[in-house]
């Protein structure tokens, strides 16, 4: 979560007729920051954090011990889901209602760079630890829109980021549950392997953001493209909502 830290700063007058001018600096202070992804990476491998497909996913939430847990943005959720999947976003989209100076600011930033204006999500671990609770759950399941991969490859050494992986980076260090996997090729890959969906989902392929400088949305925007293979179905593509 980032917290938003204002200092007003007055500037001397370039002049005995100029006015004195004040300006004001907005810093936003770092509170429980997402780590680099090569420190994220070495803990999930290190930890030997499961990859599972789809199909073995579904296996271990039919038996009651497991639960699937979307972490995309809640109005993703919505729109269409693995069944049976409960939503906890690692991040969520800011709004006008309630937002300080900083979110205010940021949202400006992130419209006039035509993506939607997203933050972490800074009740995620309570979230998740409650959903846990209540499913009686011993391990969840991360999943995200394309699901990102720990497996090495030429292109991306430390293999492909991504919001999933993330959470289970947080469920593991911060002790959310006893156990944690990450269904890989994400909401796709369940959507491809022709499994339960609830809702109309529609994967958003190939999007990159703009504004891409911008350290909330570089963390958000870790999803490098989609597993897409040849046997795959034709899927249509979504409406420009999400920010990548």
């Amino acid at each position: 979560m980032l917290a938003s830290r204002v200092r007003v700063q007055a500037r001397p007058a370039r002049g005995p007729a100029c006015p004195r001018r004040t300006s004001v600096l907005v810093k936003a202070a770092a509170t429980t920051e997402m780590p680099r992804w090569p420190i994220v990476f070495a803990k999930l491998t290190s930890a030997k954090v499961e990859s599972i497909s789809p199909e073995e996913a579904q296996k271990r939430v039919n038996s009651g011990e497991w639960l699937l847990v979307d972490v995309r943005l809640a109005e993703q959720h919505e729109s269409g889901a693995p069944a049976g999947a409960v939503s906890v976003p690692i991040y969520e989209t800011i709004t006008m209602e309630g937002a300080d100076f900083r979110k205010m600011l940021k949202a400006v930033m992130y419209k006039s760079n035509g993506v939607n204006p997203v933050d972490p999500n800074p009740k995620f671990s309570e979230q998740l630890k409650a959903a846990v609770a209540k499913a009686g759950a011993k391990g969840v399941i991360t999943v995200c829109e394309a699901g990102g991969t720990l497996k090495p490859s030429t292109n991306f050494p430390e293999g492909k980021p991504s919001r999933s992986l993330q959470a289970a980076y947080r469920v593991l260090t911060e002790n959310l549950a006893s156990s944690v996997a990450h269904l890989e090729r994400g909401v796709y890959g369940w959507y491809q392997a022709e499994l339960p969906m609830k809702g109309e989902y529609k994967p958003d392929i190939g999007r990159t953001p703009m504004a891409a400088a911008e350290p909330t949305l570089q963390r958000v925007n870790q999803e490098r493209g989609f597993d897409m293979r040849p046997e795959d179905k034709p899927v249509e593509a979504a409406s420009k909502k999400w920010p990548w």
